[in-house]
């Protein structure tokens, strides 16, 4: 086994535990969870590449990062089903920030409406398909050379705990969140002697401003759905933005295919119905630690 140390002088100089000028892309990155891993990508050091399908969004928000957290940071706009439009903005975004070392596929879309397969419209599971499984795909292609080159690269995928679980009347979202995390295990095997890791992270329920609008409306059941939670409550994008953080890391190289849920221990509880204790009455103390 050689034990060689790299003629790259950028990585030698790398720290395990923070992102130092490395260029990092989210997609999605202008709102929800991609705004939350933004933000944390930033704090670690890197120089921030938001990419939206809203281009004063993205900008906006880069520019407020970018003051945050005294880092570089650009905004782009494509839609992630456009390869062309795609390695258009990322090639803007590198101009702006560095080549770009960490992508975070952040950007998706929600089920538009929760029906049995026999009434699901085939646009609907297209449209799915096409964000979610496309998007990935297309976003992971246009920054991978990039990664190459330098020897380094960390590429975090968003699936679902409905990528692992069943649950009825989602049959689009399920099925792109369980092909991302198929997506993952392959390219993170064909890439793992480049440098390159890839990852992916399964969400449980994260209350994001939007999912809050729906409780509130009553239109979720927060109640219901924290109770099938071993932890008794839903997770908070920062919580999630942290786990990804973590796996973006130089120091996290020994990672690579993982599929890491992010749901309270939803997955692994297998009697919903067995008392376990008290919920916890709010999520005040964990908005907390994030404020601090």
């Amino acid at each position: 086994m050689s034990t060689a140390k790299s003629s790259n002088p950028e990585r030698r100089n790398r720290r395990a535990e923070r992102l130092d000028g490395i260029g990092c892309v989210v997609t999605g990155g202008a709102s929800g969870i991609g705004l939350e891993v933004a933000r944390e990508l930033a704090r670690l050091g890197g120089a921030i590449g938001i990419l939206d399908l809203d281009e004063e969004k993205a900008r906006s928000t880069a520019l407020l990062i970018g003051r945050d957290y005294s880092c570089k940071s650009a905004g782009a706009a494509a839609d992630v089903v456009d390869a062309a439009g795609v390695r258009s903005a990322f090639g803007e975004l590198g101009a702006r920030i560095g080549p770009i070392g960490v992508l975070v596929n952040c950007a998706g879309i929600m089920t538009p409406r929760m029906v049995p397969l026999t009434e699901m419209p085939i646009s609907d599971f297209e449209d799915m398909l096409n964000v979610h499984v496309k998007g990935t795909f297309i976003c992971s292609q246009a920054s991978l050379a990039s990664m190459q080159r330098q020897a380094f690269g960390r590429i975090i995928n968003i699936s679902s705990v409905l990528g692992i679980l069943g649950l009825p009347f989602r049959i689009g979202y399920a099925t792109a969140k369980a092909a991302i995390i198929g997506f993952t295990r392959s390219l993170a095997v064909e890439v793992a002697r480049q440098g390159v890791t890839v990852n992916a992270v399964a969400p449980g329920y994260i209350l994001t401003s939007t999912l809050q609008q729906r409780v509130d409306a009553g239109m979720i059941d927060y109640a219901r759905l924290a109770e099938r939670a071993p932890v008794g409550r839903w997770g908070l994008p920062e919580e999630v933005a942290r786990v990804i953080g973590f796996l973006a890391l130089p120091g996290s190289a020994f990672i690579t295919g993982a599929i890491v849920p992010i749901d309270g221990g939803y997955t692994v509880r297998g009697d919903p119905n067995e008392a376990i204790g008290d919920r916890p009455a709010s999520l005040d103390p964990v908005r907390d630690m994030f404020r601090t």
